[in-house]
This record gives structure tokens, C-alpha cells and sequence, in this order.
């Protein structure tokens, strides 16, 4: 039988218990994207994406733009990097299940990117390392790059034109 351990005594307000510090999320390869815009226009306006393994909610056109800058801005770095790369890089564990991880995204993020070398020692390939806030991308190869470079700028073309 289990025991549930409740807290003593009466409790002000919500108590946080639990929390992300960040994702890592690698990718190698032609990423699944969808991009779901919803109420365009209204102020509920939203977009809904799925870049690899994140969902990602987004309400507002200045901050997709930042983020579409972003990943313009690192379009070198990008270039720089292999075509395709073989998904052995992706580190598959038999038994397991990929995880999702969903994200609403505000104005209070923070952006950067660098490059960042191969290391054997650590079983991590050279990639690109690219952060939106706590969601950071190990972008292996270009196809990875241009498949989410192009969703954030199908995001912030869809929340721009509202």
C-alpha cells in the first residue's frame, strides 16, 4: 500500500514543487514540423506548432519574430554544419518512448545560439546549439536546420498577418 505524505497545517496558496529546468532536444535529419494557426486576427490569436518532439503555443507576432530572427541570424553556423547526418546521432535506447515536451512561449525568453564542437568522450556530435528560452535544439545537420528554421517563420508569418 502506498503512503501519501500530506503537508502539515494549513497551506497559503500554491506551493511549487516541481519544476523544467530546461530540454535538450537533438535532432538530425528532416524534423516532422506542423504549424496550427487558430483565430488569426482575433485577440485569442494562436499558433500551435510541433518542432520534433516539442509543442510549442505562441500567442504574440513580436516575440515570433524575435525568434524567427533568431534562427535567421545563425543561418552561417548553419551552413557550416554536415547536409545530413546519420541518426545514430540521436542516441535511440531500446525499450524506450520518445517524450514531448510542450511550451507556451512569452515575451520574458531568452535567445542564443553557438557552435559547438564534436565530443567523443560524451557521445555528442558537433551541432548547432540553439536556445529559445529552456527548450535548447543540438541541431546536427542543415536539413534539421532549415526544417525548423522554416517552421518558426511559418509561425511568425501566420501570427503577423492577424
Amino acid at each position: 500500500m502506498a503512503t501519501v505524505h500530506q503537508p502539515l497545517g494549513p497551506q497559503p496558496g500554491r506551493i511549487l514543487t516541481s519544476t523544467v529546468l530546461g530540454v535538450t532536444l537533438r535532432v538530425a535529419g528532416a524534423v516532422t514540423t506542423e504549424v496550427h494557426p487558430f483565430a488569426i486576427g482575433t485577440p485569442e490569436q494562436q499558433v500551435t506548432a510541433r518542432l520534433g518532439d516539442a509543442l510549442i503555443y505562441i500567442c504574440d507576432p513580436e516575440l515570433s519574430d524575435r525568434i524567427r530572427a533568431h534562427w535567421d541570424s545563425a543561418i552561417l553556423a548553419a551552413h557550416k554544419l554536415p547536409s545530413r547526418v546519420s541518426q545514430t546521432w540521436l542516441v535511440p535506447q531500446p525499450g524506450t518512448y520518445p517524450l514531448t515536451i510542450a511550451a507556451r512561449l512569452t515575451d520574458q525568453l531568452e535567445l542564443s545560439a553557438a557552435s559547438v564542437p564534436a565530443d567523443r568522450a560524451s557521445h555528442t556530435p558537433a551541432h548547432l546549439r540553439m536556445r529559445v528560452d529552456r527548450l535548447v535544439w543540438q541541431v546536427c545537420d542543415r536539413d534539421s536546420w532549415r526544417a525548423l528554421a522554416d517552421a518558426w517563420y511559418q509561425i511568425h508569418r501566420h501570427l503577423s498577418s492577424g
